[in-house]
């Protein structure tokens, strides 16, 4: 059975937006524009401040929908599904995606890797999630390699029978795109969450004061343990709380190692990276988690990113430039 339960991490987005924006009542708050809806799979939240109460947030989830309609593999008619069918596709979206990622893929020794789809849906951890037999595992990984990815212009090929899955990738760049578009509009401040991809950008209120993101117990599904504090910025976390089953008295989790197409074994819980980039956040968030702290301190430094990170004996250690604050201390 998979351990997923939809009102819990609604509940746990809430606290996090409600985190970002303020806790507390000031008279000078701007007119807040708030909207919540499901899309790419997951919880979506923002709360939008501007000083005329213009509604943007119906705009923003469009762009959402759209961009779900373009990089996911479960739409038929996506770029990416064409792809996955016949190898080849053309798009700009897509096209960037890879190149962005295929660094991160490299300095991960593979681990991290955006042709992991015929590994992944094996595993089908969004349907209740079952452990593959080994046999199965092996002819997928065959066709595990982001070296074969090529991009020419907005057009992109594989080899034959590569399978793309972008959601290690999807939710930050939606938070990216979503900022974009409100900083050109009459939009104060905002702040977005989709899943585990949180971004901020200005403020609620004429005062200014930045804004405090909390950070999910990777122990406790209902619970946050810190929080981070930022004027601008994006916020992703990856933990293997997100999405699991337990099968034969095993836990299997939803980050894979695309080297083995097993969970990782990183000896660790959950990261939160903060990075001014929100697809490079989400990015880095998974290939910290597979590679584990210290061996992801070269890779946060490449693109000037900060990380919380937590192990399985509930040790916390932060590296880069980071306001962080445990709960109990701030």
């Amino acid at each position: 059975m998979l351990k997923r339960k939809g009102l819990a991490l609604f509940l746990a987005a809430v606290l996090l937006l409600l985190c970002g924006a303020g806790c507390k009542k000031n008279d000078k708050t701007y007119a807040v524009d708030e909207n919540n809806a499901f899309a790419m799979g997951t919880f979506v939240s923002m709360k939008l401040y501007s000083d005329n109460g213009t509604k943007h947030s119906d705009a923003v989830l469009q762009m959402i929908y759209t961009l779900e309609d373009t990089i996911s593999w479960r739409k038929e008619n996506s770029p990416v599904a064409a792809l996955n069918r016949t190898g080849r596709c053309t798009d700009a979206v897509v096209a960037e995606i890879i190149s962005q990622c295929a660094p991160i893929s490299k300095a991960t020794g593979g681990r991290f890797d955006l042709t992991v789809g015929a590994v992944s849906t094996l595993w089908d951890f969004d349907n209740g999630g079952h452990r593959p037999l080994k046999k199965e595992l092996q002819a997928a990984l065959e066709l595990v390699d982001y070296t074969a990815l090529r991009t020419k212009g907005d057009t992109v090929t594989c080899a034959d029978g590569q399978q793309l899955d972008l959601g290690a990738v999807g939710k930050g760049l939606a938070c990216d795109l979503a900022i974009d578009y409100l900083k050109a509009t009459d939009v104060k401040g905002a702040v977005l969450s989709v899943g585990g991809s949180i971004g901020v950008f200005g403020s609620r209120d004429e005062t200014g004061d930045p804004w405090r993101v909390g950070i999910r117990d990777p122990f406790n599904e209902s619970g946050q343990f810190g929080v981070i504090t930022l004027k601008e910025g994006f916020v992703s976390t990856s933990g293997d709380y997100e999405k699991y089953f337990e099968q034969d008295g095993k836990r299997y989790f939803h980050i894979l190692d695309a080297t083995t197409g097993l969970p990782a074994k990183s000896g660790l819980k959950s990261v939160t990276v903060v990075c001014d980039n929100g697809m490079l956040s989400d990015a880095l968030s998974t290939a910290c988690f597979l590679l584990g702290e210290e061996a992801s301190h070269p890779l946060l430094e490449r693109y000037n990113a900060a990380a919380v990170f937590v192990d399985a004996e509930g040790n916390i250690s932060i590296f880069g430039d980071i306001d962080f604050a445990r709960t109990d201390e701030s």
